[in-house]
């Protein structure tokens, strides 16, 4: 490999490892805030199957 195209591969890697690291922060705050959606819709999803759950052990009780 000529030396000038070793060279213009080493400084396309240096600005694509440097562009990663601009990135990560910002990548990494959406990785968390997806986390949080997630976290948050199943807890509203685990409430709701409770508050179901529990309105029909109240009719059974009502039944019996």
């Amino acid at each position: 490999m000529p030396e000038h195209e070793a060279q213009d591969r080493a400084e396309r890697l240096f600005k694509a490892r440097e562009q990663q690291k601009a990135d990560a922060p910002q990548a990494m705050a959406e990785y968390h805030a997806a986390i949080q959606r997630m976290r948050d819709r199943t807890q509203e999803l685990r409430r709701q199957r409770l508050a179901r759950e529990a309105q029909k052990t109240q009719k059974q009780a009502r039944s019996a």
